[in-house]
């Protein structure tokens, strides 16, 4: 019979077991475009900040409105406007701002808003 105080060992080894496959699982899903990581800077300014998730993208990206404009084939009236909240923007825009940006449709959409 095991005493406990070989068990605490074995099952911190079996509990850094099962992280690591899930971390191997998680990024296996990230190349073959399963799913998206969304970086730090992004979300700290989503989250801390409030930012729209367009204009944090964008400028994680380092790119002006203009030029996300025309990588998304959209105006710089409608990137202003998405990111300020005086505009919804279609799914099709938001497609089109994904491809953009090389991220999720889902990483962009503004559920608080």
């Amino acid at each position: 019979m095991l005493s406990y105080t070989l068990l605490i060992p074995r099952a911190a080894e079996d509990e850094d077991d099962r992280d690591i496959r899930r971390a191997d699982a998680i990024m296996a899903e990230v190349k073959a475009g399963k799913t998206a990581l969304i970086p730090a800077q992004v979300v700290e300014s989503i989250v801390l900040k409030g930012m729209h998730p367009v204009r944090a993208w964008r400028l994680y990206r380092g790119w002006t409105g203009g030029v996300l404009a025309g990588k998304a084939k959209l105006t710089r009236t409608t990137i202003s406007q998405i990111e300020t909240g005086k505009r919804k923007g279609t799914i099709a825009v938001y497609k089109a701002l994904a491809k953009a940006l090389g991220t999720s449709f889902t990483s962009l959409v503004d559920i608080e808003g």
